[in-house]
């Protein structure tokens, strides 16, 4: 772990798509409205954990969604799960972006096997051109999430090129869950490990708040505790979804709260000023 860093203002990057890809045409439809909407990242994820089976992704079969994500100009991101799926991902995208493009692949929550996270991390740091992105295990652990990052710099990945993302841990009788969400957040331990390492900082709120209603809510920790950004599931229709129809929001619903945000964050820098 690096020393600790005083960390810079906060960044604003927005991940945003399907929880799933599930079809061509939705994503080519979600791929429009994420120009549109200047989305930094788009979520383009073809593997899907499970916590019972079921659809679990297009696969390989997919691929050339990403690769048509950058020939538009865009930046396209997936979870991949195991170091073959990386690469896989690398040789059918990289040639296609644009210039100044990105990829972002990531690590999620439940893939805690040291082993496989350095080697993921050995692949993806073959080109500069990769952002790793790291989710917190589970569980309760300012230590092991820590160690997430010990393990990505371990095989290879530069500081530069990383980044974190707190999808909230699972419930427990240590950490009460008034609000029945989906996971809770540990805003503060985020906020730490941001600090003790100058990386930035992302709040997952579809996975943080599980419900759409809730959403709102959980996305104004973004604004409270400043993290650099957020990652959220959107997509053309969240009623007939395939994976987490429950806290998928539309295109327009994300619209309507980024202005709320906005204007949360305005109220916040006003207050500051006037302190």
């Amino acid at each position: 772990m690096s020393p600790t860093h005083h960390h810079q203002p906060a960044r604003n990057i927005l991940v945003a798509g399907p929880c799933a890809a599930e079809s061509r045409e939705q994503i080519m439809f979600s791929l429009e409205r994420a120009k549109q909407h200047g989305v930094d990242y788009v979520r383009v994820s073809l593997w899907k954990p499970r916590t019972k089976p079921g659809f679990d992704g297009l696969k390989e079969d997919g691929i050339e969604l990403l690769a048509e994500a950058a020939q538009m100009g865009l930046n396209p991101g997936t979870e991949i799960l195991v170091p073959s799926q990386a690469q896989s991902v690398m040789d059918g995208v990289l040639p296609s972006l644009q210039k100044n493009g990105e990829l972002l692949l990531w690590i999620g929550a439940r893939n805690q096997n040291h082993y496989v996270q350095q080697e993921i991390a050995r692949v993806a740091a073959q080109d500069s051109r990769v952002k790793l992105m790291l989710k917190n295990q589970p569980w309760h652990s300012e230590s092991h999430w820590e160690g997430i990052v010990d393990h990505a710099l371990e095989g290879g990945m530069k500081m530069e090129n990383l980044i974190l993302c707190h999808r909230g841990f699972t419930p427990d009788v240590h950490h009460p869950n008034p609000s029945g969400l989906r996971n809770v957040a540990d805003s503060e331990m985020a906020m730490r490990i941001r600090e003790k390492t100058g990386l930035p900082m992302l709040l997952d709120i579809s996975h943080v708040a599980g419900a759409v209603d809730k959403l709102e809510e959980v996305a104004m920790d973004t604004v409270e505790y400043n993290y650099d950004g957020m990652v959220i599931e959107v997509h053309p229709n969240p009623r007939f979804a395939w994976t987490d129809a429950s806290q998928q929001i539309t295109w327009e619903e994300l619209t309507a709260l980024m202005g709320k945000l906005d204007a949360a964050r305005a109220v916040q820098q006003k207050e500051a000023l006037l302190a």
